[in-house]
């Protein structure tokens, strides 16, 4: 029975009829950044689902922008409403802040990610770029469609925000009398001039800055709780600390905590986001919530789906210049030849499964070549 042994003082382990070079040495090289295959790292991302995700989005949110689309619904009002008579104010959170820094918060986890918590399964620095790109693209496909969904519906609904009076600024609406059985109003005639102000008067529900935040948010979360928990059988803190002691579980509970409360920081900063905009004025608590919701159902969506495509992204060998189409070390994802050698009857490089033999022959050459530690 073949079984997998640590090398030297290195937590990566060996394959029967693998090269006796040390990986840490055989493969240094292969993380200069000036040996990143760019022409793969480009050609491996899912191009068709980009290009349809632009079609699809971006054509829509700009008509609605710009084109017929661009006035929201014009809804009946109470002039005596109190919900649409606060002051109007400025946004103390600028929309491009809302959006920014949980993408640069992604960009940071995706990294960590895959640069340090599972360097040893990418062999080189190309397939780590690689997977980094597919991830991060994929949560800008998220970003668009969120955007899509968020602006049709506020056009749609066009659901009143707090200040809402005081951008329409309603003619004789300070010598209102309040006439319970006149009910709504239809037709509201506006003195302001600047239209654009009152038709953004009239897109409170969803919340945009609530959306935004919270698509790279629970992108964030949902990468983030895949890598640690479902990306492979071992866990992912093992290749850092030795569980031999009560201090090796107490480092190792603490990593997965420090995980834990990482992802409800970037959670928090969101939903700190979205109460900002009831602080200031500019939505409805229902805004917020329904806007948070939006972009944590789309986020999870991709994440879900951006983690199963995996295994259809090629992985590069550095040493044949070349593309294998088997993805190893991650459980459920690719082939199961990492698992097989594991259990001591890995089938010979090339062989079908569930060959007999004890050969596993070179494995670098199937992308499999590192793992997570086995303790």
């Amino acid at each position: 029975m073949n079984r997998i042994k640590d090398e030297e003082s290195k937590n990566f382990p060996t394959f029967p009829g693998s090269s006796s070079v040390p990986l840490s040495v055989k493969h240094s090289k292969s993380w200069r950044i000036w040996h990143i295959n760019l022409k793969f790292v480009l050609a491996s991302q899912q191009w068709a689902t980009i290009i349809l995700t632009i079609l699809i989005c971006c054509v829509p949110v700009a008509i609605l922008h710009w084109g017929s689309g661009k006035h929201p619904r014009d809804r009946d009002i109470f002039l005596y409403d109190a919900s649409i008579s606060y002051p109007l104010g400025d946004n103390s959170i600028p929309a491009w802040v809302a959006w920014v820094i949980p993408l640069l918060l992604l960009i940071f986890t995706v990294l960590v990610g895959e640069f340090i918590l599972y360097r040893p399964i990418h062999a080189n620095i190309t397939n780590a770029v690689t997977t980094t790109l597919h991830f991060i693209i994929d949560s800008l496909a998220a970003f668009i469609v969120a955007i899509l969904v968020y602006v049709a519906t506020k056009s749609a609904v066009g659901y009143l925000r707090p200040d809402f009076l005081a951008r329409c600024k309603p003619a004789n609406g300070q010598n209102y009398q309040f006439s319970p059985q006149y009910g709504t109003m239809t037709n509201v005639q506006c003195t302001e001039t600047d239209i654009a102000l009152v038709d953004d008067g009239r897109s409170s529900f969803p919340s945009g800055h609530a959306c935004m935040s919270a698509v790279f948010v629970w992108y964030t979360a949902g990468y983030f709780l895949w890598a640690i928990y479902f990306r492979h059988r071992q866990s992912v803190f093992g290749h850092f600390v030795e569980r031999t002691s009560w201090l090796g579980f107490f480092l190792k509970d603490l990593g997965h905590a420090l995980a834990l409360y990482w992802i409800l920081l970037n959670v928090g900063l969101s939903w700190a986001i979205a109460g900002s905009r009831v602080v200031d004025n500019k939505h409805h608590p229902a805004d917020v919530v329904g806007g948070f919701f939006l972009g944590a159902s789309v986020a999870l969506i991709f994440v879900i789906r951006a983690t199963a495509c995996l295994k259809f992204i090629p992985v590069y060998n550095i040493e044949t210049d070349g593309a294998e189409h088997l993805r190893g070390g991650e459980h459920g994802v690719g082939d199961n030849r990492l698992e097989m050698a594991e259990l001591g009857d890995a089938p010979p490089n090339g062989a079908p499964r569930g060959s007999s033999t004890g050969q596993l022959g070179t494995a670098h050459s199937i992308g499999a070549q590192h793992s997570i530690p086995l303790n």
